[in-house]
């Protein structure tokens, strides 16, 4: 069984984490097994079997392969310490355990961990948050014949409450915020009807200074602030329209707040509450994650501490409280969770069910996952799974460095096989650079003649400078597939099917109770990609159910106007209609 493994990642094809997990659970017999501890105390059991192995690249393949899932179970349920349990006379093993201390690297610092160990950055801060620094992470090593007995996770009871939410914004002006990491949509509610949207295009990987992401943040919510406050007083003429064009500047926006706040005089109001979605781990409120894409700048500037820099971040809440009325709520989930909680509310508006939950994905710059219980409260961990390991093959496309289109590397831990370059834009690009020079010379040719692809001496890139190309490159590729381009349609299926792997792993990880999944974002956009999406993700998985966030989605007031809106859709500002709702949760019925 390793043997076959092993010819397909030399032959560079996928080898997918859950097919391996299957064969050696059903072969392997040398205990593996990992305890959780959760933040909340609790643990869960994950009790993997190993195989015999026989010679180096067997034995390096099972490592990867015990990594991987250390890696998955840290990236999304976190933890105060994870036990192993195993024959302790089982010296293979034994070494394998005990090395995880110097894998993961929890004596370096936060600065000076990369591969596996990134994700214990993203723990301790969460361990920061919740236990002020009292709580170390560590491994254990133990005799198997010592395993205690560990109870199954139990379900979680309690009434939904979604279906309250849309009366609350009557009388009320909210905004809802959906923060991407190329751009940021927002939504303003007055009196329970859709008063604005506003799209803002960045980049804020580039940015060096954690105030060029929070100033256009704070900035967008006092422009919308102005704006809605003249809409509330019936004065939509003096909105100046402007500065809520998708392509206005920083200073346009500046001048359009400043002079809708003079021209509002007394009828200024702020907000009764704000509700919002950040492309990172959020507990307890904040931003604490900072080990992603979007703080790529922020890290590299070698001249400022980064976590003093971060930490203006982890402040956002507080500073977006000054555009809110006195002891008004702002409340903030990752993007994910949002995408599952707008699904949630809509669905329990058009009388579906409720009972089980939902779970959802976006996709566009990376993989948002969101996981809302059936009593409506989402799980306070990390949940990146967009960082899940879900290959342990592709050797040939791990030769390329992580800024190269080609390559599977995650470009914020370098670790080859994370869905972050197989289900986000980047796995698009990665498949079109791998797969259009021999099968469809002429679509690639196009791309480059468009400046969506460019070399950089041996560099394949989607540029992000002096233009950001990333959103046009996706919608090329998506619109050939949608005209019927074989190779662009088949790029589609693959990423299907890589959703269909993630499934299986969130699935076994997070064992979420509904077994449906809402896909928002770009991906969406056009229904001939999702429906080869769907296409590719039943080759593997026949029982995935994948409903597109679309205009079917819309049930509640504010959704159905959305739908009908001239500019905007369902599928590019549902998350930012959701945050109002997710905002309505800090106010008192």
């Amino acid at each position: 069984m390793l043997k076959t493994f092993l010819e397909k990642a030399a032959n560079d094809q996928s080898v997918y984490i859950t097919d391996v997990r299957e064969t050696f659970q059903a072969q392997g017999v040398r205990p593996f097994h990992l305890h959780v501890t959760l933040y909340d105390r609790s643990v869960r059991a994950f009790d993997l079997r190993l195989p015999e192995t026989a010679g180096e690249d067997e034995e390096k393949f099972v490592a990867e392969y015990v990594y991987a899932n250390v890696y998955n179970l840290l990236s999304s349920l976190g933890g105060v310490g994870i036990d192993v349990y195993l024959d302790k006379s089982d010296k293979a093993a034994l070494d394998l355990a005990q090395g995880l201390d110097q894998v993961f690297q929890l004596e370096r610092t936060k600065t000076a961990r990369t591969g596996y160990g990134k994700c214990l950055n993203v723990n301790e801060r969460i361990l920061e948050v919740l236990f002020s620094g009292e709580e170390k992470f560590s491994f254990g090593v133990h005799d198997v014949k010592e395993e205690p007995k560990v109870e199954p996770p139990s379900g979680v009871t309690g009434q939904p409450v979604f279906s309250k939410l849309p009366a609350m914004t009557q009388g009320r002006m909210l905004l809802g915020m959906d923060i991407g990491g190329t751009d940021v949509k927002l939504a303003v509610s007055v009196d329970g009807q859709l008063a604005l949207c506003k799209e803002f295009d960045w980049f804020p990987a580039s940015y060096p200074l954690a105030e060029q992401i929070t100033g256009p943040l704070l900035l967008l919510a006092r422009l919308l602030r102005a704006a809605g406050s003249l809409y509330r007083a019936g004065r939509q003429d003096e909105i100046d329209q402007t500065s809520l064009g998708k392509h206005a500047t920083l200073a346009e926006m500046e001048r359009g707040a400043e002079t809708m706040e003079r021209a509002a005089g007394a009828d200024l109001r702020s907000f009764d509450a704000i509700g919002l979605c950040f492309p990172d781990v959020v507990i307890q409120n904040r931003i604490v994650g900072g080990e992603t894409h979007k703080t790529h700048g922020l890290r590299a500037n070698s001249e400022l501490d980064y976590e003093e820099q971060f930490a203006e971040i982890t402040a956002l809440n507080s500073r977006l409280a000054a555009y809110v009325v006195e002891g008004g709520p702002v409340m903030n989930t990752n993007d994910g969770p949002m995408a599952a909680f707008a699904a949630a509310v809509e669905q329990a508006a058009g009388g579906g069910d409720v009972s089980r939950g939902f779970f959802a994905h976006t996709l566009g710059t990376e993989l948002g996952t969101g996981w809302v219980r059936p009593d409506g409260s989402i799980p306070e961990i990390p949940l990146e799974v967009y960082n899940f390991i879900i290959d342990l093959g592709s050797h040939v496309q791990r030769g390329y460095g992580s800024d190269d289109a080609r390559s599977v590397n995650n470009v914020n831990t370098a670790l080859p096989g994370t869905l972050q370059r197989y289900t986000s834009q980047s796995g698009v690009f990665r498949l079109a650079a791998k797969w259009l020079p021999e099968k469809a010379p002429e679509v690639l040719q196009e791309a480059k003649d468009k400046g969506l692809f460019r070399w950089e001496g041996e560099l394949l890139t989607v540029p992000t400078q002096p233009e950001d190309m990333r959103k046009p490159c996706l919608e090329f590729f998506m619109n050939q597939a949608a005209a019927g381009q074989p190779v662009c349609q088949e790029i589609f299926r693959e990423v299907g099917e890589y959703l269909a792997v993630t499934w299986r792993e969130t699935g076994y990880i997070l064992k979420p109770e509904t077994p449906d999944r809402t896909l928002f974002g770009r991906f969406v956009k056009l229904p001939a990609c999702f429906a080869l999406m769907c296409e590719g993700a039943g080759r593997r998985e026949p029982a995935l159910r994948q409903y597109a966030a679309d205009s079917g989605l819309a049930n509640t007031l504010l959704m159905k106007q959305l739908d009908a809106h001239p500019d905007y859709t369902v599928a590019q500002f549902a998350q930012a209609v959701g945050a109002i709702y997710y905002g309505c949760l800090g106010l008192n019925p």
